[in-house]
């Protein structure tokens, strides 16, 4: 009897036992429960903030050396732009057909500079020999064609240029005209003192240097200028120079240039050759001398 009330006893202890702790364990799930569960967001967020803050600055470099590549290309893209395109077209085409005309004219003074200001990629060239005399025409057409082809023919030349070896009459090739005494002069610059005359419609300004003669002729009907153009022509000479001469040199421009013409004529002996070069642009005649290799 006494071991049952023992028992008994003793599982009333165990149960009020348990009961207390399932009273505390509530309790303190209560009190978990009860407390804001901002701190777990706030941690959330934070964390986000964190590797929001942890992520930015590798996205910016990205984003930064992405904006430095980008602006390196447009850089290269632009600076390539710029890069002059007519000279290498000019620079190429002029060296090929000066190459050629070397082999089919060896020993002719030839311009290595076409001296235009466009149109050099489209340059053509074909030559003619009769005698002793050699011709090359230099023309810019529609597209680059052949060296010599019969095509260009058809082109009009912007530049001719001649050589005559033992020529029997050098002096009617180069028209040199001596100093004029006793007419109006007019100055062209410190050092330079022109004479002017005119006839037939015709007025002309003349002036001497060293071998060379210098003549302008104008039309006094559509009342050209040839003092003007004379000081443009002086300046160019004194840029560009001219070719050295065995005997004379002249240079005859006339006034008026229309599509086609060759009113710039430019004569000098070198050795037993005589050479005559017509060009259409006075600049660019001079700057075709200048290069004569």
């Amino acid at each position: 009897m006494k071991n049952k009330l023992g028992i008994t006893a003793a599982a009333a202890l165990v149960a009020i036992s348990l009961a207390a702790c399932s009273n505390e364990n509530n309790q303190s799930s209560s009190k978990s429960s009860d407390k804001p569960a901002t701190s777990q967001v706030e941690k959330k967020q934070n964390s986000s903030t964190e590797n929001s803050s942890n992520t930015h600055p590798r996205e910016n470099k990205t984003s930064s050396e992405n904006k430095s590549t980008s602006n390196s290309s447009e850089n290269k893209s632009s600076s390539e732009d710029k890069k002059p395109s007519s000279q290498a077209p000019e620079r190429n085409r002029m060296e090929k057909m000066t190459a050629k005309l070397r082999k089919a004219l060896p020993g002719m003074l030839l311009p290595t500079r076409d001296g235009l200001g466009t149109g050099s990629d489209n340059l053509n060239v074909r030559y003619t020999k009769n005698g002793n005399t050699n011709t090359v025409y230099y023309s810019v057409g529609n597209s680059p064609a052949e060296f010599n082809a019969p095509s260009v023919k058809n082109e009009k030349p912007f530049a001719v240029l001649t050589e005559t070896k033992n020529s029997e009459d050098p002096d009617g090739i180069i028209n040199y005209m001596p100093a004029q005494k006793g007419l109006p002069t007019t100055k062209l610059d410190a050092d330079t003192t022109a004479t002017t005359q005119g006839a037939a419609g015709q007025s002309y300004l003349q002036w001497n240097k060293g071998d060379w003669s210098y003549v302008i002729q104008a039309s006094t009907q559509l009342k050209e200028n040839p003092t003007d153009r004379g000081k443009s022509v002086l300046k160019l000479v004194n840029e560009y120079g001219v070719p050295s001469t065995s005997s004379h040199g002249s240079v005859h421009v006339t006034m008026g240039d229309s599509l086609g013409s060759l009113n710039t004529v430019i004569a000098w002996q070198k050795g037993n050759s005589t050479y005559q070069l017509k060009a259409h642009d006075t600049t660019t005649a001079f700057k075709m001398l200048n290069s004569l290799k």
